[in-house]
């Protein structure tokens, strides 16, 4: 008996092991998530109702769930993932907006200049259920999504997988910048391949996303916040399919400021992938991460891994 409970039970913390509680969270979220998108599907006929509805709930159970997980999972305080509000996290929130914001810029730029891409039109809206609508309307709604997006995806691989992974490896006889590294690597292979299932996914697209896990959480692994990771995977997400009209990881958004004709070479560009798949992206992630560097480095910052995230303190 005494065995198995060590299995599940991590007795110096008197808590469950790392493994045991990644799986609890995301098993809740999901299931918590697939049955309000069920109920809100039958509530709901019309879409944009629907959609109006899931904007609200969603995030609910996004952050409810990450806040239980704390309490009563993790044995933390909820700000330990990366919420210690001050001006230094709002401006690293700025600072990653704007960074997504150039980031597809240079890439559309750089298309354009090449001739991969034509423009074929300003102000499009395709989408079903919001055709007619003034274009400001499905735009809004398009940043809602973004935002959701960015932050679920942020509480469930920075802020929970991330950060309990770290604490999980942190064995006496490890060092926890080792175990944050591994953590770090781990969390965004996972992000990768969660994403492996997307329309249109290829290899390139996959090693890209899985970049891109390294790239949106190196603000989080160097300063223990996610203002930075959370508002970079928003503007990363909003500039790249609703402004510039690229397929977001394989999806089209049907609603952009700028519609575009996608051509060049597939291995460039990304093809139906968007740009995510291309080598072009990961040129864009390689620069994102200089300037994530660049960026600790001008406010001088300590540019290491933060090693707090693999140690444990609890709520007492």
């Amino acid at each position: 008996m005494s065995v198995l409970k060590n299995i599940f039970i991590n007795r110096a913390q008197s808590r469950l092991r790392a493994g045991w509680r990644i799986l609890i969270y995301f098993l809740s979220f999901f299931l918590i998530a697939a049955l309000a998108n069920f109920i809100l599907k039958k509530s709901f006929p019309v879409e944009i109702i629907r959609r109006l509805a899931t904007f609200l709930v969603i995030p609910l159970i996004a952050f409810g769930t990450l806040w239980l997980a704390a309490r009563f999972l993790d044995h933390r305080k909820f700000e330990d993932y990366g919420f210690h509000l001050s001006r230094r996290w709002w401006l690293d929130f700025l600072f990653g907006l704007a960074l997504g914001a150039f980031l597809f810029s240079v890439i559309f730029i750089c298309e354009k200049a090449m001739g991969w891409i034509a423009i074929t039109g300003y102000f499009q809206n395709q989408k079903d259920g919001y055709i007619g609508l003034p274009f400001v309307i499905p735009l809004l709604m398009g940043l809602m999504l973004c935002v959701l997006v960015g932050l679920y995806e942020e509480f469930l691989f920075r802020a929970n997988l991330l950060t309990n992974l770290s604490e999980g490896l942190n064995k006496r006889s490890a060092m926890p910048s080792k175990a944050v590294a591994w953590a770090y690597i781990l969390s965004s292979l996972a992000f990768g391949l969660a994403h492996s299932l997307n329309p249109n996914a290829a290899l390139v697209g996959v090693i890209n996303i899985i970049l891109g896990g390294l790239f949106i959480g190196l603000p989080f692994v160097l300063s223990g916040e996610l203002a930075a990771s959370i508002a970079l995977h928003i503007s990363w997400n909003f500039f790249q399919g609703l402004f510039f009209g690229f397929p977001v990881s394989g999806v089209f958004e049907n609603t952009s400021v700028i519609a575009i004709k996608q051509g060049g070479p597939q291995i460039w560009t990304g093809g139906a992938f968007g740009p995510e798949g291309g080598l072009i992206g990961s040129l864009a992630i390689i620069l994102g991460c200089i300037f994530v560097w660049l960026w600790f480095r001008v406010l001088k910052r300590p540019i290491a891994l933060f090693n707090e995230l693999a140690e444990y303190h609890s709520l007492k």
